[in-house]
Order: structure tokens, then sequence, then C-alpha cells
């Protein structure tokens, strides 16, 4: 199937130019990562097109060096825009160079189409290739669908690009004229046209995608310690423990006071008082089992429940804690300060209505007031009052 070229130029210039003053106003109205470089990206992509359509009134220096070039460009910034919202970086050489050979290669070969559209390919492939490493690399991913609607959009562009320098190459099919209807072409203009809206598209989807995630991060995380926050945690509770209730099931909880944290804070400043409770943080979550939970429910306080817990294997959990805890000095700006901490653990081997999250939580304070009452860096187990059956 081939399209009218003239037509679909046309409608192209018309849907991008829109989508450019869209997009960037969003751009200039609110500060969001990469967005302003994804504006300025289209703004490069309808020069090129501009360009692509004035070949036969302007001098092919500037349609074809010049457009060449915007159409590099254009790649390059949305690379920037992926990189920003990432907040990562590459060398200047890597998104640099591509559009400088691209202008030094199409003016170099402007009488030999057939080279030159071979060149600027490999060069387009290589651009699009790089933005989907970046895109999906391991590390802060951008996650969501849209970030699966660019990493699709790139893989068909890269394979529409390196298909049509292989083509060239090989004489897979004849060099034709930019308006002409020949299949290869109209599939080119199609994929270069659907493609930069796809990515923008996408781009904006993945930002607002990425916006909710950040507020359900901070509705729910503490930004410290990257545990549950206290609102999380108290949610969580609520279903295990009625999950428990419903099956009869043992379960533990412990709260874990750091020992004089506030003397820390008083003598090292904040900044030390942070890396501990980040220390903390990371010991409870490696020696926790995947679905126990644990959270910051105060300044140097966190709580825990082992779900499926009797008070044998709770004990040795607090006791590990505890130990590995001492034994791992924290160490900042020079400063090597030993934490300890109190536990105090409530547990029952079958959890029944009379056992509330509260009484629990009650109860297990009232043993961690016990630990530092007998000099702290201890684990105390609550009294367990003889539970009542529904």
């Amino acid at each position: 199937m081939t399209l009218d070229i003239p037509t679909l130029y046309v409608v192209s210039v018309v849907t991008n130019i829109a989508l450019t003053m869209a997009v960037m106003a969003v751009a200039l109205g609110q500060s969001i990562p990469g967005m302003k470089q994804l504006a300025w990206g289209l703004v490069a992509n309808c020069g090129y097109y501009l360009m692509a359509g004035a070949r036969d009134t302007l001098p092919p220096l500037l349609t074809i060096g010049v457009g060449n070039m915007l159409g590099s460009l254009t790649l390059t910034l949305v690379l920037l825009a992926v990189l920003s919202a990432r907040r990562s970086q590459l060398a200047p050489a890597y998104h640099v160079l591509p559009v400088v050979m691209m202008l030094f290669v199409s003016a170099l070969l402007l009488d030999e189409r057939a080279p030159r559209l071979v060149i600027a390919s490999f060069i387009l492939c290589y651009q699009i290739a790089l933005i989907l490493w970046v895109l999906t690399r391991p590390g802060n991913l951008i996650v969501g669908r849209g970030r699966i609607i660019m990493a699709i959009t790139l893989a068909v562009g890269m394979s529409a690009m390196a298909y049509r320098g292989l083509s060239l190459t090989f004489g897979w099919h004849e060099v034709s004229q930019f308006q002409s209807r020949d299949p290869l072409n109209t599939y080119f203009y199609l994929t270069n046209y659907l493609g930069m809206f796809f990515l923008a598209f996408g781009f904006v989807l993945k930002t607002v995608e990425q916006s909710a995630e950040f507020n359900r991060r901070i509705a729910l995380e503490d930004p410290l310690t990257g545990l549950a926050n206290r609102r999380a945690i108290f949610d969580s509770m609520d279903k295990l423990f009625s999950i428990a209730e419903s099956a009869g099931q043992s379960l533990s909880l412990m709260i874990i006071d750091i020992d004089y944290f506030k003397q820390v804070n008083d003598r090292y400043g904040h900044q030390v008082g942070d890396a501990v409770l980040q220390q903390v943080a990371a010991v409870i979550q490696q020696r926790l089992r995947c679905n126990d939970i644990v959270g910051r429910i105060g300044g140097e306080e966190f709580l825990a429940v082992l779900p499926l817990t009797p008070i044998a294997g709770a004990v040795n959990v607090a006791e590990e804690l505890r130990r590995t805890l001492e034994s791992q000095p924290v160490i900042v700006d020079g400063h090597e300060i030993t934490v300890t901490i109190s536990i105090g653990l409530y547990s029952t081997e079958r959890l029944v209505s009379s056992h509330s999250p509260d009484s629990m939580i009650a109860t297990a304070d009232e043993a961690l007031y016990r630990a530092k009452a007998k000099g702290r860096n201890r684990v105390e187990i609550a009294d367990m009052p003889e539970a009542v059956s529904p």
C-alpha cells in the first residue's frame, strides 16, 4: 500500500506544529524534568519537515544539509529529555557527535543521494538505539505504560532506519525521490511521522505516571529510611490481623527504639542522626522476611509485624537484630558510633478477636519501657494475657 506523500506531508506538518505548541505550553508552564528538551525536540522536528518540503525552492545545502541535521537534532533532544527525566547524564560526544556527523555527511554528499541516505539511516539508527538503551537500562527506571509506548516506538523506528540503510546498501530497493509513492519511502515517512507523535505522547504519559507514583510514595513511605510510614504500616497491620484472626494463626509484633538517640543528635548533629536511622532501617529490612512488614512510626521508633511467627521465632529475630546493630558501628564524617536498640515484643500462638492491633501495640510498648528501665540494649517480652475466644 502507498499513500500520497504530498498530502501526508501537509497533514504531518500541521499536526506536528499543533503538538509542538501543546507540549511547549506545558513545558513553559511547569517545571517537569525533560519536558523542555522534548518541546525543543519537536521544534527541531518541525524544522526538519519544513526543510524537506522546501527542497524545490531553497538551496540544497539548506534543505538537505540543515534539514537532515535538524532531524538528527530532534533525536538528540529526545535523548536529553529522557536523561533529564532519569536524572542521569552521558558524555556530550554521545549526543553531539551524531548531529555534527549528519550535517557533515549531508553537505559532503549533496549530489550522492544513495550513500547519503545509507549513512544518514545508520546515524539515526544509532541515535534511536541510544535513546532506547537509556530508557530501559537498570536503575531508576521510568515505569508504566508511557515507558512501554516509548520503547515500542523506538524499537519500530530503529528497525525502520536499519532496514532502509540495509535495503539501499544491498540494492533491495531503488533510491526514490522524497515525494515519490515508493512503498519504502511511504513506510519510512509514516514511521517518522507517527514516531514523534507516539514518543511525545509516551513521554507525557510517563510524566503523569511518575507524578502519581511520587505522590503515592509520599503518602505511604518514610522519605528518610524508605520504610513504610505510620499510615502505611497501620493499614497493612489491619489486613494482616484480619487474615491471622480468621485462620487462627500465630503473630508477633515488635516495637524497636534506638537507645539514646537524642544524645546522638545533640552531640554529632542531625546528619549523623539520619545516618543512624538509615542503618537501623536497612538492618531491619535485611533481617526480616518478605512477608513481614516494618515501618517507622516515630522519630527513632520502628514497628515490625511478623505473621506466622510464634514467640520462639520472634525472640530469635529480635535478638539477631539487636546483636547485628550492636556489632556494626555507624561511621559518618570520621565519627564511629555504636548503635544499640531496645525491643518490646508481643507474640501470640493463635490470634483471636481479643487481640486487637491497638492492645498488642500498647502491651509491646509497655515491654519496651521495661527494656529501657532495665538498662536498654535488650529484648523484653510483653505479658500475654490469656486470649478470650469469640
